[in-house]
């Protein structure tokens, strides 16, 4: 599991990747940049798909979770108990539970950049 950083401007937001194909590919693509909204339950940043096994995917998510799947890189802060109504969700990693309030803070247009922690 690769630890990253995902930054808005002046907020750092400290997760880590998980060991699936989608994960590992993603990993080759940073530091990965995007702009999004929030969505209320997520912030959507448009991102082209990458590799991935579709027997990883799965339905719904985690609060904190991070999904990219479908044409869509999304930090998932809310909503968990829900998500059950999306399937085929692509999740490549979670934030760190301390971080998970930051994400709440940010405002509604976002400019991310990934980048693998040091």
């Amino acid at each position: 599991m690769k630890d990253i950083v995902i930054t808005d401007g002046n907020v750092e937001i400290k997760a880590k990747l998980n060991d699936t194909v989608a994960a590992k590919d993603f990993e080759t693509r940073l530091p990965f940049k995007c702009s999004g909204f929030d969505s209320g339950v997520d912030y959507c940043c448009s991102a082209k798909e990458g590799k991935f096994d579709p027997n990883e995917q799965q339905v719904g998510w985690k609060n904190g979770d991070i999904s990219l799947g479908g044409g869509w890189f999304a930090l998932l802060y809310d909503g968990e108990e829900n998500s059950d109504s999306y399937k085929d969700m692509m999740i490549i990693g979670h934030i760190n539970e301390d971080d998970l309030a930051l994400v709440k803070e940010l405002p509604r247009q976002v400019d991310f950049t990934v980048i693998e922690a040091e």
